[in-house]
């Protein structure tokens, strides 16, 4: 039970520290007043993505000597480095909501994500064994992050303070994590 609820709590951290970015996304698409259908379903087929390439990864880097996977968790440090030093920056844009197809927002979450799979691709290796639970917490969150974002939509006071100290937060959870896979695998 213990190894559950690490997992859950791994599971937790590591959609949080990579998809803080996409709340600021589809708080941007839900203020635009985008059809809610269409921002969720988008989101889901683009982190959907996202999580079928870190698997293929995954399993390709299975084919590593044991004794190699522990350097995966490198990853997610490098890029926790990364955000300490990279200000991330929401774009306007003057696009209208007619312009943002499911297709569209599928597209941008994907972009918007790619650097999400050097975090996955540790992580569900060492957290393999119960894959199926990582899968099922970030398909929830997925839901739970639409609702955040619809809320943050309409808010911009909370919009600014959570813009504030996401820029602090992560690379330490990014960090945090990797020091996980390097020391756990």
């Amino acid at each position: 039970m213990n190894r559950y609820v690490e997992v859950l709590s791994a599971s937790l951290a590591t959609f949080a520290a990579t998809n803080i970015d996409d709340a600021f996304l589809l708080t941007f698409f839900f203020a635009r007043r985008i059809p809610p259908r269409r921002i969720i379903v988008g989101q889901y087929i683009g982190f959907a993505i996202i999580v079928v390439a870190g698997l293929v990864c995954s399993w390709a880097a299975l084919a590593i000597s044991d004794r190699w996977i522990r350097f995966l968790g490198l990853l997610p440090i490098a890029l926790g480095i990364k955000h300490l030093f990279h200000k991330p920056r929401m774009e306007s844009g003057q696009q209208s909501t007619e312009d943002f197809s499911v297709l569209s927002i599928a597209l941008l979450t994907m972009s918007n994500g790619a650097d999400n799979i050097g975090v996955y691709v540790p992580f569900f290796i060492v957290g393999r064994n119960s894959l199926w639970l990582i899968l099922v917490v970030y398909a929830l969150l997925v839901g739970v992050w639409c609702f955040v974002g619809r809320w943050l939509g309409t808010r911009s006071v909370l919009l600014r303070l959570v813009g504030r100290w996401a820029d602090r937060a992560v690379p330490i959870i990014l960090i945090s994590l990797g020091a996980y896979v390097f020391y756990s695998a």
